[in-house]
């Protein structure tokens, strides 16, 4: 939840900063500036995607506000994974793999099932999280192409009002105005790169590091059930995964 604390934040420490210094917080509302910076940037950005990757970009969005996927609950469900199948034997994990919410630890499970061997399970797997991390990849990249972009579409906005603002030179009473709305342009452009593209792009990586975290050791737990291990050889092997500080909670959780 800090991802929507932290734009919050960002805003408000920005609109009293503002009247502090003795501003209208209204005069920073332009919507030309905000059609040119926000239209002119998603436009630029589309160009080098699909239209289905552009219309994904809210529901990223909003992924986006999710917590990282936790470790210790994962290695708490392979444990007792691992300890059905050494007291049961391997087909005893068919009437399990409906209870993991987990597609790719199901497909890992399943392929156990099936009688593939460590190799094949490897491969299998480590090809089903390439594919997913080339999909995030591109995720990411539209919010970070469309950060760069902003600042660039807030400076033209800028160019142009200033242009507008020296054809109307004859009316001195109205520069001052022009050229504050001129420059409204050039904050949209930052404030959208700084406080929304960039920590969007910033908290999809985090989620996506921490998600290929998780799928690594469940390869790793997958092949740990067809070689035998037994609970506790489980949770000491996949514990190397967890920062020092959480080893030791996820077996008292078992």
């Amino acid at each position: 939840m800090l991802l929507p604390i932290g734009m919050f934040l960002a805003f408000a420490f920005m609109m009293v900063s503002n009247i502090m210094e003795g501003g209208d917080p209204m005069a920073l509302f332009a919507i030309p500036s905000i059609v040119l910076v926000f239209g002119g940037t998603l436009a630029a950005s589309a160009t080098a995607f699909t239209f289905g990757e552009v219309m994904r970009m809210p529901k990223m969005a909003i992924k986006g506000f999710a917590k990282p996927a936790q470790l210790d609950g994962t290695i708490s469900k392979l444990c007792e994974l691992a300890e059905v199948a050494r007291k049961e034997g391997a087909l005893a994990l068919e009437s399990k793999i409906s209870e993991v919410d987990d597609p790719f630890l199901q497909h890992g499970l399943t392929l156990l099932v099936d009688g593939a061997d460590e190799h094949r399970i490897q491969d299998e797997m480590d090809a089903a999280l390439a594919a997913t991390t080339d999909r995030h990849m591109r995720n990411i990249s539209i919010w970070t192409k469309a950060a760069g972009y902003a600042p660039i579409f807030g400076l033209m906005g800028t160019t142009m009002g200033l242009i507008s603002m020296l054809g109307h030179l004859d009316q001195p009473d109205e520069i001052g105005h022009s050229l504050a709305i001129a420059m409204t342009a050039t904050l949209y452009g930052l404030v959208s790169s700084n406080v929304l593209f960039t920590p969007i792009a910033d908290k999809l990586t985090r989620l996506h590091e921490s998600e290929v975290l998780t799928k690594e050791m469940m390869i790793d737990g997958v092949c740990s059930i067809l070689h035998g291990f037994s609970s506790r050889a489980m949770t000491e092997r996949l514990e190397i995964w967890l920062l020092p500080a959480a080893r030791g909670k996820s077996e008292k959780a078992a």
